[in-house]
């Protein structure tokens, strides 16, 4: 196991005795989004955030009320509505309040990162960063048990369009020819659509490695076998599934100064296709290179909800604050 990655069968406070000052979760159509919380032991905290994305889902709303249920016993919480097209309004909201409620420079943020879109993310943990409260963040990540994904029933279909994350944008010159990375996941279809309408210079394709589960090895290449077919097996690139700080070290030697791609030689575009953790290991690679590359969003049609995945898996730490 990476060192910093903790397998989680119980969660506490990260303080034995001293409540955690903030607890933030996402409700979900997914069964997982309950699987943290169902792991609390003697968990406290002093207020909770409940985000909920606005398109209405009878699933997400009873998983919301059994979230909602579990907090109930611990602190007072409240729901935050975030749209999924455009979550920065929320996640403005949400930075505000944490920055009211907040007592202490030695607090506690805990999030629950398992079933947040990966732009909502991404926003979020910038945000907490741009407070300066990075150093009291404390990350939890829940599995699914399996996710319900083939050659023909990817877990999302068609793309809406394509950007920048707001606040991750590339200020490098664009003469400069342009790469595009990309961490796979089980989304062909948008990840054809990226190389398509970006037409790059290069392209690197990033498969998670490995897998959560042994029996899994192989999926990622599977499901966009088209495109690395297109692209060349010799681009295929692989970063922990896992362990943020692995990711980010993966990220650096590829694209740092003596990598393969070094990013003062290219207008870089990185685009998370993949899971949360490296989603937040994409993060800490952007935090020591700001504006050095741009992190792209290509937003989907639909998601395929039936398909999405089944069942909750392992509980991750990812993230702890300094023990004080």
């Amino acid at each position: 196991m990476p060192l910093g990655l903790i397998e989680c069968e119980t969660i506490r406070t990260h303080s034995p005795g001293v409540p955690d000052d903030i607890f933030v979760a996402c409700a979900s159509f997914e069964d997982r989004c309950l699987g943290t919380l169902r792991k609390f032991q003697d968990y406290t905290c002093r207020y909770a955030y409940l985000i909920e994305y606005e398109h209405p889902d009878p699933r997400r709303e009873r998983n919301l009320k059994a979230i909602e249920g579990i907090m109930k016993g611990i602190c007072p919480s409240e729901r935050v509505i975030a749209s999924e097209g455009d979550p920065a309004p929320a996640v403005a909201k949400l930075s505000q309040e944490i920055q009211r409620r907040r007592p202490s420079c030695d607090g506690v943020i805990t999030i629950d990162i398992s079933t947040f879109t990966k732009r909502h993310l991404l926003l979020l943990l910038k945000s907490v960063d741009d407070l300066g409260m990075w150093d009291s963040l404390r990350l939890f990540y829940t599995e699914p048990k399996d996710y319900v994904a083939d050659l023909y029933l990817q877990m999302s279909t068609g793309v809406r369009q394509i950007n920048p994350v707001p606040g991750f944008i590339n200020s490098e010159s664009l003469s400069k020819p342009l790469l595009l990375v990309i961490l796979l996941g089980y989304e062909r279809d948008r990840a054809m659509a990226l190389f398509n309408a970006l037409e790059p210079n290069e392209t690197v394709l990033i498969v998670p490695s490995p897998p959560y589960h042994a029996e899994w090895k192989g999926r990622t290449e599977e499901m966009n076998r088209d495109l690395i077919a297109l692209i060349g097996q010799e681009k295929l690139n692989y970063a922990h599934s896992l362990d943020p700080d692995v990711v980010r070290g993966d990220l650096s030697r590829l694209l740092g100064q003596h990598g393969q791609y070094a990013l003062c030689d290219w207008h870089c575009c990185i685009a998370p296709l993949a899971n949360k953790p490296q989603t937040v290991g994409l993060y800490l690679f952007w935090r020591e290179n700001p504006g050095r590359f741009s992190i792209i969003y290509a937003q989907p049609l639909k998601h395929n909800e039936p398909f999405y995945s089944q069942g909750t898996g392992r509980s991750w730490q990812l993230l702890a604050p300094s023990l004080r």
